[in-house]
């Protein structure tokens, strides 16, 4: 995952991944659920595992 602005604002529904469509709200229900790492998140939500989101994020983040 790119981070280059902060989300904390950001409704639930935001997309954080757009390779695997998780949204802020996958996470905190990942984290929720007891995750506690970044591996953790990655395993519970399938984030960051198809490695496009450069190309697939249109803010570019």
């Amino acid at each position: 995952m790119l981070f280059t602005e902060d989300i904390s604002d950001a409704p639930e529904s935001e997309l954080v991944c757009y390779c695997s469509g998780v949204t802020k709200g996958d996470i905190l229900s990942a984290k929720r659920g007891g995750a506690v790492t970044l591996e953790d998140i990655k395993k519970a939500t399938g984030a960051c595992t198809l490695g496009r989101c450069r190309e697939t994020n249109p803010r570019g983040r």
